[in-house]
């Protein structure tokens, strides 16, 4: 079993891949609203296409941008169960 991570600083945002055989960073996305979406967008397509991922898991360093990436997975989320959660633990 394994999880994404969504790593959320002043610069950017970096998408990892945790599993059995270690972390792989994803991809990496400016903070501005656009770069938030395509984060989410990318997690959603990791959590579709492999079964083995339970959860997207969040560490954020502002509570500004915990609040723009609370508001872009629930207004772009179309997979409720994975990331809603995400918003409810932000």
């Amino acid at each position: 079993m394994g999880f994404l991570a969504l790593d959320v600083t002043r610069t950017g945002v970096v998408l990892r891949k945790f599993n059995e055989r270690g972390t792989r960073i994803l991809e990496r996305f400016n903070t501005h609203e656009v770069g938030m979406r395509r984060a989410l967008i990318t997690a959603q397509r990791e959590l579709a296409r492999d079964d083995d991922l339970t959860e997207v898991r969040a560490n954020v360093q502002e509570p500004e941008l915990a609040q723009r990436l609370k508001h872009c997975v629930t207004t772009e989320a179309s997979d409720g169960g994975k990331l809603q959660a995400l918003a409810d633990a932000l």
